[in-house]
């Protein structure tokens, strides 16, 4: 999966299931080009690993319509 894919599918789950610091860090990575989603990866990558699973889920249930 591309970096692009992965920064919507984190950044999606950070801010609908986050807490305060995370929805921040999630609303930060929507805004991010390529280079600073890099840097948040890197910085956070417990966050990236747990919130990518959780976007993945979030998006794919919006996008079934349930």
């Amino acid at each position: 999966m591309n970096l692009e894919k992965e920064k919507y599918f984190v950044a999606s789950g950070m801010v609908v299931y986050g807490g305060s610091f995370v929805k921040s860090l999630g609303n930060a990575l929507h805004c991010a080009d390529i280079i600073n989603a890099q840097k948040i990866k890197d910085a956070f990558p417990k966050y990236w690993k747990e919130y990518l699973k959780i976007g993945k889920v979030f998006i794919e249930s919006e996008q079934a319509g349930e």
